[in-house]
């Protein structure tokens, strides 16, 4: 019979440290699994993205060739379509104060270059520049088609 508390303590870690030893066991004891054979592959080759390999767009913008680039902003026609009922007002700038260019009837779908963030319309910040021309229109009142623009990039 043990007498101390420190002999029972003993005791219950020693029965505990077998007990896990003996669950473990069995793991430890299987055979790793098979390894699936990599060839002549070198460590630093990273195998391409299958939707990199369906669209060489998705690349990283070093592998592509120069042409293919360029033709990447082709690719990024971003579209959207009026939805302000009274037309939606072209600006100069990006905000409400600027000068009026013009104006978009309701449903209208235009030809977005990019987006920037400026003076906050009815709850959303964003702003569109136009394509092919030089004005503004509160993101607010535009529903995208396809993919938002990018961010304009300054010159």
């Amino acid at each position: 019979m043990v007498k101390s508390k420190l002999s029972r303590l003993a005791l219950v870690a020693a029965g505990g440290a077998v007990a896990l030893a003996t669950a473990a066991g069995p793991a430890i004891a299987e055979p790793p699994a098979p390894v699936a054979d990599l060839g002549n592959k070198s460590i630093e080759e990273a195998p391409r993205d299958e939707a990199e390999m369906r669209n060489p767009e998705m690349a990283p913008a070093e592998a592509r060739t120069g042409k293919e680039a360029r033709a990447e902003v082709a690719v990024h026609d971003y579209k959207g379509r009026v939805v302000a009922r009274g037309g939606l007002h072209i600006r100069h700038r990006p905000n409400t104060h600027s000068k009026i260019l013009g104006t978009l009837p309701y449903g209208k779908v235009i030809k977005i270059e990019c987006k920037v963030n400026s003076q906050n319309v009815d709850g959303n910040p964003r702003w569109y520049k136009l394509a092919h021309h030089h004005g503004w229109v509160s993101a607010r009142y535009v529903v995208n088609i396809g993919p938002a623009p990018h961010f304009c990039h300054k010159h």
